[in-house]
């Protein structure tokens, strides 16, 4: 080395060593010293004790470089203060902060759309809200957050104006003004590689779609479809994967998504570039894993066949078929997992539906919820599931169903979730939306049926939370006076046996509301038991006493009114009758809910004799059939709400020993609100002499409704609007049936179960078959009546 360069490297030393000992010895510099006392300055809202809390030091400490870094880290930590610094005096030292300006108010104004309570909600527990303490990097995320959520919705033109105004006393006020402008509405979808589909089959696939011609808007404005959300376009992308994946093409893929926008930020172009693959076919099926059940047993839960086009719905659908058959043996969180194995040179796929049955569930308690007027053993007596047995997806699923008809009940859900620590227990919770089950009303009402209506009532469907009925009426209308009572105790044995006890008197001036040629007095009680034979059907039986008196109308002259039919009756068989009834039954419901059903069935049949020692001897029987049927189950696409509903009945009644003939007063009616809309009630079918409705012995009509899904929150809940199609007609005997004579009417109809008048009906039939100048009636309404 050059004697030049070692004697500048000396020099360069010795200058650095003694520069480190004039610092070592400077009272005023360096972090190594012995802390004799600490002092705080900048505080404004905080107590110097306050910041001395948080350092990880105290007088008599030494501090270093690595503890007083380790002191500023703490005090940054606590996110009071915007800036820290350490000083030293002496042997002092001294902690200078900065605290972070306090927000004394925080608004953000305009966005509609975004957030709204939620967001001001969620940002007060990030620390954006008065009392808290400013952040700028807080702003900064929640602005750049909102932008990506307005963008992602569709709203380009957005603009976000924040204001930071800095107040005494070290506060500022924030204020976030959004302008949200215009959402952007598509222009154009573009489908680029498809070619076994054409692009209209794929668009209707999409919940997006283009903007509408302008003439067309004002019938569309509503829905809204050509708002652009990157959910929404998400969601189309993976129901155009499950399009392409149910018929055949598994190898489907969606290349590349190019979303342009219109310079003036109003208007989206949408390209979608497809690769559809060839089509598959499912070449055969295997079962895999622990079959704790026969093999058999798995094959008839499987939908799909060796030979048939591929569909991964149908796929899914046979694991979802097999993992609830095992939930039915209480394998409760069964697992069946639908492996592939494509074969790309026959394009042909080899499935394998592997089976993980995990272990055994046993149901450990079974708690219900917002149960607020019902007792828990009213509740617990509808279970077909039940605490320590193995858990079953079918009884737990029965169950709920069970508690939705009840007719305090409007809704009912199940979750059933594992017990902690845990393998083999699970709870299963019921969450209950009771209805308002009693009424103490008196009121007022009106039905196409019986006219206004001024009524007293006392009724409960679930007397003091047990779901026994109490019924004690008094009612006036139009043309009729009645009081009555009714109790029914639904489990008057404990396996399940029901009995009611009801007793009426009624005086009217005529059977139905647009006359009957007649006055009627009646005075009665039965006692009906039903007796359950199975989980969905049962017996009715039961012993009734009954006596009617027959009057004759008077017109508005003060002229007795005597039908040639009513006085042929009366001379045959008198004025007055008591009959003795058996009444018998059978029935069998599978319905998911008594009020507004959406799926299953009612059947009735009814045989009622006036048995010996009657008066009069006569019989009457019917048979009803109601079906609900889902429309999306047979038309993929259409909304689960939708619902096809469809009612018939055919009834008969006719004499079998005392008696001439049947009493007009038990002749069956049609027209009206439950037999064929559009016509006035009771206005079909045969008439006296005086050209009042007569009634006839032989029944039959058939309602058939479209249950249309409306905006509605409580839609099939407590609201139903239909479209409906009424066929049918009453005739004098049967064997006086004629297909041609039967009524017709098509119409909407509109049904709210309100809080306080009960079930409102409405209806219109536009079209009204009438060839013979029958009552038609087409608006009809009811309130305050029952279904």
């Amino acid at each position: 080395m050059p004697v030049c360069v070692t004697r500048a490297f000396a020099v360069l030393l010795c200058l650095f060593a003694a520069s480190a000992w004039a610092q070592a010895q400077s009272p005023d510099s360096g972090y190594d010293f012995r802390v004799d006392d600490v002092r705080v300055v900048g505080v404004q809202r905080l107590e110097p004790g306050t910041v001395l809390t948080y350092l990880p030091l105290s007088v008599g400490d030494r501090l270093s470089e690595a503890r007083a870094q380790q002191s500023i880290r703490a005090l940054y930590d606590t996110g009071l203060f915007e800036n820290v610094a350490l000083q030293r005096e002496g042997n002092t030292l001294i902690v200078d902060v900065t605290e972070r300006p306090e927000i004394a108010s925080f608004s953000i104004e305009g966005n509609k759309n975004i957030g709204g309570d939620e967001l001001k909600d969620a940002l007060a527990q990030q620390g954006l809200a008065q009392g808290e303490l400013y952040k700028r990097s807080l702003v900064d995320q929640l602005e750049q957050e909102l932008r990506r959520q307005y963008y992602a919705n569709g709203y380009y033109s957005v603009d976000i104006d924040t204001q930071v105004k800095e107040l005494d006393n070290n506060r500022v006020a924030i204020d976030i003004d959004v302008t949200e402008g215009e959402v952007a509405s598509i222009k154009d979808i573009n489908i680029i590689g498809n070619e076994h589909f054409s692009d209209d089959e794929l668009r209707d696939v999409f919940e997006l779609e283009a903007s509408s011609p302008a003439y067309t808007r004002p019938l569309t404005f509503w829905r809204s479809r050509d708002r652009y959300s990157r959910e929404k376009l998400l969601g189309d992308l993976e129901s155009l994967n499950s399009f392409y994946q149910n018929r055949g093409y598994i190898r489907f893929n969606v290349s590349s998504i190019q979303v342009s926008l219109s310079p003036d930020n109003r208007n989206i172009f949408l390209t979608i570039n497809v690769d559809e693959g060839d089509q598959y076919t499912i070449s055969d099926y295997e079962f895999a894993g622990d079959m704790i059940v026969p093999q058999t047993s798995l094959q008839r839960l499987v939908t799909v066949e060796p030979g048939e086009i591929f569909s991964r719905g149908d796929v899914d659908a046979s694991a979802n078929s097999i993992s609830s058959g095992l939930a039915d043996f209480g394998y409760a969180f069964a697992d069946v997992d639908p492996l592939t194995r494509i074969n790309d040179e026959d394009k042909t796929v080899d499935l394998t539906f592997f089976i993980d049955p995990g272990k055994r569930a046993y149901v450990r308690q079974i708690t219900f919820n917002g149960n607020e007027k019902t007792n828990d053993e009213t509740l617990r007596r509808e279970m077909r599931q039940f605490e320590g047995a193995p858990f079953s997806r079918r009884g737990v699923e029965r169950s709920r169903t069970r508690l939705a008809r009840l007719p305090y009940m409007q809704d009912v859900q199940v979750n059933t979730e594992k017990v902690a620590g845990s393998e083999d227990l699970v709870d299963v919770d019921y969450d209950l939306t009771e209805r308002a089950a009693g009424t103490l009303q008196f009121g007022v009402g009106f039905s196409d049926a019986q006219g206004f209506l001024i009524n007293g009532s006392v009724s409960h469907s679930n007397f003091r939370g047990t779901g026994n009925r109490l019924s004690l009426r008094a009612e006036t209308n139009d043309y009729a006076k009645s009081v009555g009572a009714s109790w029914t105790d639904p489990y008057f044995t404990d396996e399940g046996v029901s009995r009611t006890i009801s007793a009426f008197y009624r005086n009217t001036d005529q059977l139905i509301r647009i006359g009957s040629g007649f006055d009627l007095n009646s005075v009665g009680g039965a006692v009906t038991f039903g007796l359950p034979i199975t989980e969905y059907s049962q017996l009715r039986a039961g012993l009734g006493v009954e006596r009617n008196e027959i009057n004759s109308a008077v017109n508005r002259d003060g002229e007795e009114q005597l039908s040639d039919e009513l006085a042929d009756f009366i001379d045959e068989n008198g004025k007055e009758a008591t009959t003795y009834e058996l009444q018998t039954g059978w029935s069998r419901d599978t319905r998911n809910r008594t009020f507004f059903a959406t799926r299953g069935s009612n059947t009735q049949f009814e045989f009622n004799i006036k048995g010996p020692g009657s008066d009069l001897e006569y019989y009457d029987t019917s048979f009803e059939h109601e079906r609900y049927f889902r429309v999306g189950a047979w038309v993929p696409g259409l909304s689960d709400k939708m619902v096809l509903s469809m009612d018939g009945r055919v009834a008969q009644t006719d004499v079998w020993g005392e008696g001439e003939d049947v009493p007009p007063y038990d002749n069956f009616f049609a027209g009206g609100a439950r037999s064929v809309r559009g016509y006035s009630n009771g206005g079909l079918g045969p008439r006296d002499s005086l050209d009042n409705p007569f009634g006839g012995q032989f029944l039959t009509t058939l309602q058939s409704e479209l249950v249309i899904p409306t905006f509605l929150e409580s839609d099939n809940k407590s609201t139903r609007l239909t479209a409906f199609y009424d066929i049918g007609n009453v005739y004098e005997d049967a064997s006086d049936f004629e297909a041609s004579e039967l009524r017709k009417s098509a119409g909407v109809a509109f049904y709210w179960f309100t809080p306080f008048f009960g079930l409102l009906r409405v209806s219109y039939a536009a079209y009204v078959d009438d060839p013979d100048n029958d009552d038609v009636d087409r608006f009809q309404f009811s309130f305050g009546v029952g279904l």
